[in-house]
């Protein structure tokens, strides 16, 4: 497990990160005045809500109350834990994130990508030595470059030829997948007179290997096994590659079903491609791809096991798909894949082919769906078209509520001629907030710390143009110890932005109340509040003082006598003093 994340990382990482950027990869914006504005990607509505302010880099629904940082919104949309957003936003940033502590687990996993580290290395090196593995590749078409690229290798045919050359232990190479230990207790390379593609996760660090044979042996291909570095359903085969030949969105994936269809695909100019490590495509795997594109390809072959591949690609692309996210399936000839179409015929033809044959995943659904309610060309019973209703709406309830699944009810409901009832998904109530809007940003039932907060958190610069003078109360009114930390934080970071303010206090007490805060600021304001926020949180670290010197005058008062022993002299004076404070 990995040691805390610093928050001077966060705070770093949210000034390289534009909020806008980020959920404009996910939800359409359209920029209204000073902000962007969408309609809510968390629950169905007509008339735009979503609300994003690059200014403070914050978002708020004033539909159904979500709101947040960019951090927020992976976590929220995308279902993400809090480190994979953060490491995610720093991929994205060109960061490694950094640890306050590391124990003594992340040790052994240092120790285990350096060993596959060398491992890559030394396979790299004997392919540069290998005639046999060189010609091998170059009758596959691939090139010097494009070796290099994905970093091919080649694992010699003796029994302990990576063991006996790099620096790891037996123990070590053991967990990595890279030894085996017989029945007798000996160990030997698990890679052995084999090509070798090494699998990169999404920062290019070796976490397994994919072997072929260069001849008719079995099996064909070898893979490493389940490791503490490597998990196979939520890893895919050339995404580090194609993330670096696309600084921005890729446009469309092509996923394939092997290591060479990848490479292959790259050496004919078709660098957008990725494939599943010998298991059904998983719903992490679908996540992973949703966050670089919007259209996925699945290209299997048109075999019985393709299409059963591509039917568990289906159910598991379900729960992601919605408005302005597609997934389409094409099925290649018999005996033929997507190495083999690009050398014969050439990139074009390829790339025509998904345009013009594959089939968009609403319609792959009906057609499975239907043969296995026995429909075929004018067969179509009212028992049958009830069979094909009911075998399709579990699928279509995974499906997010939205335009994408009202159309596919709609094709569902022209099919079978009748009104289909589909049930909320449980995700998306799990989701709902059950929170009324938040009010105005007025003064009206605000108390002056409340309001000098919301203020300051949508405007933090006006910190630095108020008389230090006036900073100087005491912590005894509620909330002005926070009021205070905050603008400490301003003065020590002039540039410091809302949303890297209220991520300083994930996990803390005021963390709600601080997004509260903020995301009245997002709201429609008086002409007054827009134009003069500086003089609205002068007003109210004015009535901070006021309210402070009060409570002060009453305790220095409670300290000499307790009220209730006061004579009518004693409590006038202190009534006078303080409408004389209030006066100021």
């Amino acid at each position: 497990m990995a040691g805390r994340i610093p928050q001077s990382f966060i705070d770093d990482l949210l000034s390289r990160v534009d909020v806008v950027e980020v959920i404009e990869r996910y939800v359409p914006l359209k920029k209204t005045g000073a902000n962007f504005k969408a309609c809510c990607p968390f629950h169905g509505e007509k008339t735009p809500s979503f609300t994003v302010s690059q200014t403070k880099q914050f978002y708020h629904c004033f539909g159904c109350g979500v709101h947040g940082t960019a951090i927020s919104f992976l976590m929220e949309f995308d279902h993400m834990h809090f480190v994979d957003a953060v490491e995610y936003l720093a991929d994205r940033a060109g960061l490694t994130v950094p640890r306050d502590a590391i124990p003594e687990v992340s040790q052994t996993q240092k120790s285990l990508y350096d060993a596959l580290h060398q491992s890559s290395v030394f396979f790299q090196q004997q392919l540069r030595s290998t005639t046999e593995a060189v010609d091998y590749l170059k009758r596959r078409g691939i090139s010097g470059e494009t070796a290099k690229t994905f970093q091919l290798g080649f694992a010699p045919a003796a029994w302990h030829a990576l063991s006996a050359a790099i620096d790891a232990s037996e123990s070590l190479l053991i967990t990595g997948g890279m030894l085996v230990r017989n029945d007798s207790g000996k160990t030997h390379d698990r890679f052995r007179n084999r090509v070798m593609f090494p699998i990169r996760d999404r920062r290019g660090r070796e976490i397994g290997f994919g072997g072929r044979v260069m001849d008719k042996g079995e099996p064909k291909y070898l893979n490493s096994p389940e490791t503490p570095l490597f998990q196979k359903g939520r890893e895919l085969y050339g995404l580090y590659e194609l993330r670096r030949s696309h600084r921005s969105s890729p446009g469309r994936i092509i996923v394939v079903e092997g290591y060479m269809d990848v490479i292959a695909l790259a050496q004919a100019d078709i660098p957008n491609s990725v494939a599943t490590l010998g298991t059904a495509t998983s719903k992490e795997q679908i996540t992973l791809l949703f966050r670089e594109t919007e259209e996925i390809v699945f290209c299997f072959d048109g075999d019985n096991a393709g299409k059963k591949a591509a039917r568990r690609a289906l159910e598991s692309a379900l729960g992601s798909l919605k408005s302005g996210r597609d997934a389409r399936f094409m099925f290649l000839p018999d005996g033929e894949d997507p190495d083999s179409i690009v050398s014969k015929h050439g990139r074009d033809y390829f790339l025509n082919a998904i345009d013009t044959e594959s089939m968009e995943a609403s319609a792959f659904m009906f057609r499975e769906l239907e043969s296995e309610a026995g429909i075929g060309p004018g067969t179509a019973g009212a028992g049958q078209r009830a069979r094909l209703a009911e075998l399709c709406r579990p699928l279509i309830e995974q499906i997010p509520a939205g335009v994408y699944r009202d159309l596919v009810v709609g094709q569902l409901e022209e099919k079978v001629g009748a009104t289909v009832s589909i049930e909320e998904p449980t995700e998306k109530q799990r989701r709902q907030r059950a929170s009324p809007a938040p009010r105005k940003n007025t003064a009206n039932g605000q108390s002056p710390v409340r309001r000098a907060l919301a203020v300051l958190l949508n405007n933090p610069s006006i910190a630095l143009d108020v008389d230090p003078e006036l900073y100087e109360f005491s912590d005894n009114v509620r909330g002005a110890e926070l009021l205070m930390h905050i603008v400490g934080m301003i003065e020590l970071n002039p540039e410091i932005s809302t949303s890297r303010i209220i991520e300083q206090f994930r996990d803390k007490p005021e963390w709600q109340a601080l997004n509260r805060l903020a995301q009245e600021g997002l709201e429609e304001a008086t002409d007054a509040e827009l134009e003069a926020p500086l003089s609205i949180f002068e007003h109210a670290i004015r009535q901070i003082n006021q309210e402070s010197s009060k409570l002060k005058l009453k305790n220095d008062y409670a300290m000499e006598k307790p009220p209730s022993q006061m004579s009518a002299s004693e409590k006038e004076e202190l009534r006078k003093r303080l409408d004389a404070l209030k006066n100021k």
